[in-house]
């Protein structure tokens, strides 16, 4: 049982340090996204204006945002293992000799856990 919650246990800490550092990278990579917009409000202000830098920058993240709301409704890729039907793969072919080798390991196995005097 200890096993189990030990499992569980690493799991959640584990999705705890992804679940941050994803967290850390959301914040950094909007610092960058706040850094790369202002350069680019400079750039376009000198050369054209204030407001072509507002309808430039404005239309580039409607266009961004739309974009990502149109991934956002596809499906995704190959569903869960649990949610696909169970394909029925006939089982694979074995050489005669190797069914035998597994035979007798078996057997040899079975024997042994007969004489170990366990109780």
């Amino acid at each position: 049982m200890t096993g189990l919650l030990n499992g569980i246990e690493a799991r959640a800490r584990q999705a705890a340090r992804s679940a941050a550092f994803a967290t850390i990278g959301v914040i950094f990579a909007m610092i960058g996204l706040g850094f790369l917009t202002a350069g680019l409000w400079i750039l376009i202000a000198a050369y054209e204006g204030a407001l072509i830098a507002f309808v430039a920058i404005g239309a580039l993240y409607l266009i961004l945002g739309l974009c990502f709301l149109a991934l956002g409704r596809q499906p995704g890729g190959t569903p869960p293992a649990a949610d696909r039907p169970a394909a029925a793969e006939p089982p694979a072919q074995k050489d005669i000799f190797v069914q035998i080798a597994e035979g007798f390991a078996t057997g040899m196995q079975a024997g042994r856990a007969a004489r170990d005097p366990r109780t």
